[in-house]
């Protein structure tokens, strides 16, 4: 049994956090301001956000180079987060592992005996009750990175990126086998009092593969056939990786009180990727190239809409609209994960569909900026989760050659999911440097972008 602490830490481990469908970049600035940045976003991100403001927003930068920014995000269900703690802290496992010795070299001593099988009963029920809530309960990673180079000007503003944007989604899945084979020795270990009673010990249920059997051709010798040998839980591993060569064009148009419309004609290129190893598979030194060997690629075109208007004295209000994937398309995954009961149907396909995010950003006395995005649109995860909608607000004040930031973000699809973001922003004559961060119970994340402007 002591196989079984080896083997299940790996796998939840590996099993570190679903993430919807990321509505952009994780942008340094735009994290420590409550992923905010359809009305707020500098020249150097304007593309990616949102194309109109790179007309609306022109007189701030000429030129703007953002040399690269990199960020990441990583979300896990609160239950699952207290179950996997609950684990870790009550030994349940080690007690598995020493009660099944203790009762294997109990010989004749009785309390030794009922002791050590105490504390394996004990850890089986932790075990399971744990292991059952952390089941199904999927986590999520987003990695980003992009680098731009925009021109902002009112006629004819442009910025060309290259973004690349990879969510992974993980679950464990416990199998059904595995959690009634503990409780199977539970039961029949109740009305086992001595070494001498295991003779007789057989479970003789069919369907699972790890049989309870107990072998005794020595009194003195029991030897429990070790149930973890043959494990049918796993740990699912899925994940998009979307990379973006887009060129967003903007124009201020006069005749329309000055509304900015930008358009963001891209290149796609859509990568997933699934497997669903066993936990005797991650504890068997798990290669990586099964994922790579599961990869399907699939390129494409498709465009993001902007819209950005700014008013009162100094443009001080700005509203912004984006609309990103104005194609939305399903793509088939051809993953060679058949035959997984756990699997189904869930990775035949998965879409990336439209969505829509509404901006407002005030500029105000002293330098404070305050600004808010909301999702007018649900985002459904690639394969697992839960959806998102966000809503964020933040505020930045840009006090000589610093900018202080902070904000807030919800879920409004999700109570649970919800953060606190800060940060800070640095201008060294043209350089810029910026670092943001998120943080909650359930949450975490960080990002930091270096740029330059003149």
């Amino acid at each position: 049994m002591k196989q079984c602490s080896k083997l299940l830490i790996p796998a939840l481990l590996c099993a570190a956090p679903t993430f919807a469908q990321p509505f952009s970049t994780l942008d340094a600035r735009s994290m420590a301001m409550g992923d905010i940045g359809v009305a707020s976003s500098k020249s150097g991100t304007a593309g990616i956000f949102n194309p109109a403001l790179l007309s609306d927003k022109a007189s701030e930068d000429s030129f703007h180079i953002v040399l690269p920014n990199i960020g990441l995000s990583a979300f896990a269900d609160p239950d699952a987060l207290d179950a996997f703690s609950d684990l870790l802290d009550n030994g349940y496992i080690d007690n598995i592992s020493t009660g099944l010795q203790g009762m294997e070299n109990s010989g004749n001593d009785i309390n030794q005996f009922a002791a050590s099988k105490n504390l394996f009963v004990e850890g089986v029920d932790g075990f399971n009750t744990n292991l059952s809530e952390l089941s199904d309960k999927p986590f999520r990673i987003n990695i980003a990175a992009f680098t731009a180079l925009s021109i902002p000007t009112e006629t004819l503003g442009v910025s060309v990126f290259l973004n690349a944007n990879a969510t992974i989604e993980t679950s464990p899945i416990y199998a059904d086998c595995d959690e009634q084979i503990l409780r199977d020795y539970t039961a029949a270990l109740a009305n086992i009092n001595q070494e001498a009673d295991l003779i007789t010990l057989i479970d003789e249920r069919a369907g699972c593969q790890n049989q309870l059997i107990v072998d005794s051709s020595d009194i003195t010798n029991i030897i429990f056939n070790d149930p973890t040998t043959d494990l049918q839980s796993r740990v699912i591993l899925a994940g998009v990786t979307i990379t973006e060569l887009g060129v967003a064009l903007s124009h201020k148009f006069q005749s329309l009180d000055g509304l900015s419309i930008g358009i963001t004609p891209k290149f796609m290129s859509i990568t997933s990727y699934a497997d669903a190893p066993t936990i005797e598979e991650l504890e068997d030194d798990y290669d990586a190239d099964n994922l790579t060997d599961s990869e399907t690629t699939n390129e494409d075109f498709n465009i993001d809409l902007g819209f950005s208007y700014s008013f009162l004295p100094n443009d001080m209000m700005t509203v912004g609209l984006t609309i990103k994937n104005l194609l939305p398309q399903t793509y088939k995954t051809e993953l060679p994960l058949s035959g997984i009961d756990v699997i189904d149907a869930t990775f035949q396909e998965f879409d990336i569909d439209t969505q829509a995010r509404a901006g407002l950003a005030v500029d105000l006395p002293l330098g404070f900026t305050i600004a808010t995005d909301i999702d007018l649109t649900k985002n459904k995860p690639y394969f697992l989760g839960e959806d998102t909608q966000f809503f964020g607000a933040g505020v930045e004040w840009d006090v000589w050659l610093m900018q202080l930031r902070g904000g807030f973000r919800t879920n409004l699809a999700d109570s649970n999911d919800q953060v606190i973001t800060a940060g800070l922003g640095f201008n060294f004559v043209v350089l810029q440097l910026d670092i943001g961060a998120q943080f909650s119970d359930n949450n975490v994340g960080g990002a930091i972008q270096l740029g330059v402007a003149f």
